[in-house]
């Protein structure tokens, strides 16, 4: 788990639950994703002000065996969150304040290309084929498609105000992006780039944020922020399934390999909440560091 404020990643034992230590990574960690090697984790850092140079900004590789922090790449500036292709060949990073999308060669650890997006862009994410890359734009309310291996935007579209994160179902058939202010969910046809439906979540007063998809492409399950609740979705209707408060603020959302378990990172009361989606219950909380933001799991 990625802490915002104590600039550090919180190890949790999957099994026990447990917090087995922390691994300093560097300032203002957000955005985490496992590498598809499954031997590293890579974080986001961002903590300079908003002017030029950005030496603290940048992705940390924190090899798991060793738990120690073994390299970093530059990512252009204020780096929030990032894809990983799953051939491991490319990493692309949304860069906030820019309102640029970063392509790195992890071979070489050198930024190849940087391609304007919409403004003040956030979440990133890749197709599960590794073929696109969905980047939203917070404040132009867009998602921006990237063609990797043509390393270019290929297509834009509207979703509602404020989008946070993107989630593609296993078979990269659809993609759900989350719209904070909006107070709402898009389901997007991930061939075609275009929105096909878009629901409120709850009475509208929900702000969702982090979004994942359950393995079978059944559910989608929400962070909802400032309504502090995981909910869940049908994938199909955008309907709700279901609800379970968690900590204050949850942000980033996780589900365990076998997608039994939720995880929420929860940033006002720095803990993790353990939610059993098939009851859709809170099993346990565990503490994190100072204002956690996201979660990533290792199988």
């Amino acid at each position: 788990m990625s802490n915002e404020r104590s600039h550090d990643l919180t190890v949790i034992d999957g099994r026990t639950l447990r917090v087995e230590g922390s691994i300093p990574v560097g300032a203002r960690a957000r955005g985490v994703k496992l590498a598809p090697d499954g031997r590293t984790v890579l974080v986001a850092l961002s903590g300079d002000a908003p002017r030029m140079p950005h030496p603290s900004d940048g992705i940390a590789v924190v090899d798991l065996a060793t738990r120690t922090v073994v390299r970093r790449y530059k990512a252009g500036t204020d780096p929030e969150q990032f894809a990983i292709t799953p051939d491991g060949r490319r990493i692309i990073a949304a860069n906030e304040d820019a309102g640029t999308a970063s392509s790195i060669d992890p071979a070489t650890g050198k930024v190849r290309v940087a391609l304007v997006v919409g403004t003040e862009p956030e979440g990133v994410t890749a197709s599960p084929d590794g073929r696109w890359v969905y980047v939203t734009g917070e404040t132009s309310n867009t998602v921006s498609v990237i063609d990797v291996a043509a390393e270019r935007v290929v297509s834009t579209f509207l979703v509602d105000a404020r989008p946070r994160s993107v989630a593609f179902s296993a078979d990269g058939r659809f993609a759900y992006v989350t719209s904070e202010v909006g107070g709402s969910v898009a389901r997007v046809d991930a061939r075609a780039h275009r929105v096909l439906a878009r629901a409120r979540v709850g009475t509208g007063e929900e702000r969702p944020v982090g979004v994942v998809v359950s393995p079978d492409g059944r559910r989608v399950y929400l962070a909802t922020g400032a309504a502090h609740a995981l909910v869940a979705l049908d994938a199909a209707t955008l309907r709700e399934v279901g609800r379970v408060r968690v900590g204050r603020r949850p942000w980033g959302v996780a589900l365990s390999p076998n997608g039994r378990f939720a995880y929420t990172a929860n940033g006002l009361t720095d803990d993790v909440s353990v939610v059993d989606v098939r009851t859709m219950r809170v099993v346990r909380t565990v503490h994190a560091g100072t204002r956690p933001w996201g979660v990533a799991v290792v199988p």
